[in-house]
């Protein structure tokens, strides 16, 4: 057999194999996502999308108020539950990341288990845990630390708590798959010439694990900005958050052009976000 058919017959293989998945990609995720961009320019009247094209839905989201809030809240969270997962993630990730390799299975699994668990129940947990008759209130004035409950949930406070539980994981196994990969003899380097721990962490361990913070940074922030349970549950209605505001748009209103609309924007920022990513990373092989 010549080689143009072997290559041919390779064609004709990886055609049969990857076609259907290309398929199915196309029907479950292109075809969506252009409905709705057609959608969000469609005008709307009682509950009923009328035919025709319009830039209103846009229009309302940029000069209106409310949403200019929404958009101020939503991305304040997922940046501060970015930040506080990477606060707490990094320790975990280390100590897993220096466990003897027979037990690193064990608390990867440690590290994952939540997620085993639906995070409506997860959510409903912490709300019994921060309630102002939770257990965390009930624990500080038995002890006497405070006098009165404190408001932990209901508000922006149990949002940032709920978000950080939900999407620690994530952040904790990107770093450790960083850390896992430098080379020990860098670290006992740097020791060896003099550098304490905290600068051999600056000048070695945190340039080294950039690509696994980088990478869990923007899974956490881009699924935090389309969280819908933990804010509905840990929020309230003193938080006003972009997922919300879509469903109260799309079920509560009927209003689905404009909902549309804000979910096209969310989807771009999401897309802008992983265009960062695959920027910074970019430029950190370049300078590494």
């Amino acid at each position: 057999m010549s080689d143009a058919s072997r290559r041919a017959r390779r064609g004709w293989i990886t055609g049969l194999l990857f076609g259907p998945g290309l398929v199915l990609i196309v029907v479950l995720l292109v075809l969506p996502v252009l409905e709705m961009a057609v959608i969000s320019f469609r005008r709307e009247d009682f509950g009923q999308i009328l035919p025709g094209f319009t830039l209103g839905n846009y229009a309302s989201i940029v000069q209106g108020g409310v949403y200019a809030q929404i958009f101020l809240q939503t991305f304040g969270a997922a940046a501060l539950v970015t930040v506080s997962c990477i606060v707490l993630g990094f320790p975990v990730a280390a100590a897993i990341a220096d466990a003897p390799p027979k037990w690193r299975g064990l608390l990867y699994f440690l590290v994952a288990a939540p997620l085993l668990v639906n995070t409506v129940v997860r959510t409903y947990g912490w709300l019994l845990i921060l309630g102002r008759k939770g257990l965390l209130n009930e624990l500080l004035i038995g002890s006497g630390l405070i006098d009165e409950p404190l408001a932990l949930s209901g508000n922006y406070m149990g949002l940032i708590i709920g978000g950080t539980q939900v999407f620690l994981p994530f952040m904790i196994l990107s770093i450790t798959t960083s850390l896992v990969a430098i080379d020990r003899r860098l670290i006992e380097s740097s020791e060896i010439l003099g550098a304490g721990p905290l600068r051999a962490f600056v000048d070695v361990t945190w340039p080294l694990a950039m690509p696994g913070v980088i990478a869990g940074s923007v899974l956490v922030f881009s699924l935090m900005l389309g969280a819908f349970v933990t804010p509905l549950i840990l929020g309230g209605t003193a938080v006003k958050y972009l997922s919300v505001a879509i469903y109260t748009d799309a079920l509560v209103l009927f209003n689905l052009p404009r909902a549309t609309a804000l979910a096209m924007v969310l989807l771009l920022v999401v897309l802008l976000a992983y265009g960062v990513q695959k920027r910074w990373l970019r430029r950190y092989e370049e300078h590494a």
